[in-house]
């Protein structure tokens, strides 16, 4: 009997039954799975850093902009 006689719902099911392609998919779920959360972490990481340097930014500016006229004897 030759591949093409077996129906394809059987090959595909006895295929993805093998313990070692059921692991490797798995362990490739699980790490697809924490480098998402590692990059989600990593972009809201970024956003804080840069919303924290914009505001310090702002408040440079403010305390550098002449509030005050200097004093003139």
């Amino acid at each position: 009997p030759d591949s093409a006689s077996v129906p394809m719902s059987s090959s595909t099911s006895s295929f993805e039954q093998d313990p070692l392609i059921l692991y490797s998919k798995t362990l490739h779920d699980y790490t697809l799975k924490l480098w998402t959360e590692s990059r989600r972490v990593a972009e809201e990481k970024a956003k804080r850093k840069l919303a924290r340097m914009e505001e310090e930014a702002r408040k440079q500016s403010r305390n550098s902009s002449p509030t005050q006229r200097p004093h003139r004897p």
